[in-house]
């Protein structure tokens, strides 16, 4: 996979991180793996950098990117591997191996719900936490652009919340297609 340079450096040293630190509990699934946070993180990162997000903004995409799906139990929806991947992360920033963002946590407890759930949650908050709700639509849309592992209808650009996403699903097509390779 050629990773573009402007975000080549970001992509690989969290790539590492879930490598080398992210463990998942579902070991036999074939469609929630590494393989796939990392395909979600080129697309965040992607998207942000279209965007020209500043480095925090890279950063909380990054973790939540590498820490989503770790916590799943089943393929299927699995409603609250979100909270799951959430405590997870929370757990690990406070054996001291990554600085907590508030906004990665939400990020990931809300992603495996209803857009409106997730957004009205984050708009409740007091004060609002910068760039959150942005984050979380460009991280569904990340998560979103890998869908092409579920088969060749898996996708419904329709269903993209940022522009930035919806000029992606080329690109996250031939990346998915590489991949088997």
């Amino acid at each position: 996979m050629n990773i573009p340079s402007s975000i080549a450096s970001d992509y690989a040293r969290w790539r590492k991180f879930l490598h080398d630190n992210v463990r998942f509990l579902m070991k036999g699934s074939e469609i929630h793996t590494e393989e796939h946070c990392a395909r979600v993180l080129l697309f965040a990162l992607l998207i942000a950098e279209e965007m020209k997000l500043p480095q925090d903004d890279r950063e909380a995409l990054g973790a939540a990117s590498v820490f989503h799906d770790s916590r799943r139990m089943e393929d299927g929806y699995d409603t609250g591997h979100g909270d799951r991947a959430a405590a997870y992360y929370r757990e690990y920033c406070e054996k001291g191996g990554l600085s907590f963002d508030q906004r990665v946590f939400d990020v990931m407890s809300f992603h495996d719900r209803d857009d409106t759930l997730g957004i009205e949650a984050m708009k409740q908050k007091k004060p609002p936490l910068k760039d959150e709700i942005l984050l979380y639509k460009i991280f569904k849309d990340a998560d979103a652009l890998d869908r092409f592992r579920l088969g060749p209808n898996g996708l419904d650009p329709r269903f993209l919340r940022t522009k930035e996403a919806k000029g992606l699903v080329s690109y996250a097509k031939k990346v998915w297609e590489e991949s088997k390779k």
